[in-house]
């Protein structure tokens, strides 16, 4: 697995980075990582300093609600968690593990600030695409209170991230 090609594969930053970018997030700033059956990627409630594509295997995504632990949705490879929480500084939604072995590619937050510094204009098309994902996902899950989601429109995504990334 090339950190590049991962995230060349994925529309999150195909749809929003040129060919240089992806480039430099690929071969120099994303990590490959794996983990093993049951390993934590990542728990709601913390605060979030990186995000992860899943190159291989399988996640679990679950929320704790009053009634505890609810499995909410399944992600495989191609798939992207964690965005929300790294690109707006908020708390992570969801808890992610491993349903099986699992190889991702982790990207940081420094790269991804590199990146806005460099391009301001990324702020805005990375919002749009976390807007429509979260929409896709909405719909996925008719139980909207299966799904923990900021609700964020795109001005109020895009307020949040020129905050986070300026200070």
């Amino acid at each position: 697995m090339h950190p590049r090609d991962v995230v060349a594969s994925v529309p999150f930053f195909v749809d929003v980075l040129d060919f240089s970018q992806l480039d430099r997030l690929g071969d120099r700033l994303a990590e490959p990582r794996e983990f093993g059956r049951g390993a934590l990627l990542m728990r709601q409630g913390e605060i979030g300093h990186s995000m992860f594509i899943v190159a291989e295997g399988k996640v679990a995504i679950s929320i704790h609600s009053p009634s505890g632990e609810q499995h909410v949705a399944t992600l495989g490879a191609g798939d992207v968690v964690g965005e929300m929480s790294l690109l707006t500084g908020a708390r992570r939604s969801a808890t992610v593990t491993a349903a099986k072995r699992v190889a991702a590619v982790e990207i940081p937050k420094a790269a991804i600030e590199g990146l806005i510094v460099e391009t301001p204009g990324l702020i805005g098309r990375f919002a749009e695409m976390m807007e429509q994902r979260h929409a896709e996902l909405g719909r996925i899950h008719d139980d909207a209170g299966r799904w923990n989601n900021l609700g964020l429109s795109r001005d109020e995504i895009v307020a949040r991230m020129t905050a986070y990334f300026a200070g």
